[in-house]
């Protein structure tokens, strides 16, 4: 009987086998970290845009003028206490 395959058929196969399997599992891998990586990001924009609510809650206005009566007892001045500053004269050469 004839032989039909060479022999180092088998070893090249079997390399190609393992090299295959090598690079589905590296593609898994990759795809899982570019998954975790997608899921960190949405995660920080979420935190992001929760900071930025809260920032703007910090600077609202009336939260601002409360603290201020409550915490410092301030209030709206009277017409003496306002100081109206001048806008220096500039002199152009």
């Amino acid at each position: 009987m004839k032989r039909w395959l060479p022999w180092w058929a088998i070893p090249v196969l079997i390399i190609f086998s393992i090299g295959t399997v090598w690079l589905r599992l590296k593609i898994v891998r990759i795809t899982y970290a570019i998954h975790e990586a997608d899921q960190g990001l949405i995660r920080v924009r979420r935190e992001k845009e929760q900071l930025l609510l809260k920032v703007a809650a910090l600077r609202s206005p009336r939260r601002l003028e409360s603290l201020a009566h409550q915490q410092f007892g301030l209030s709206q001045p009277r017409s003496g206490q306002v100081v109206y500053l001048q806008k220096p004269n500039t002199v152009k050469n």
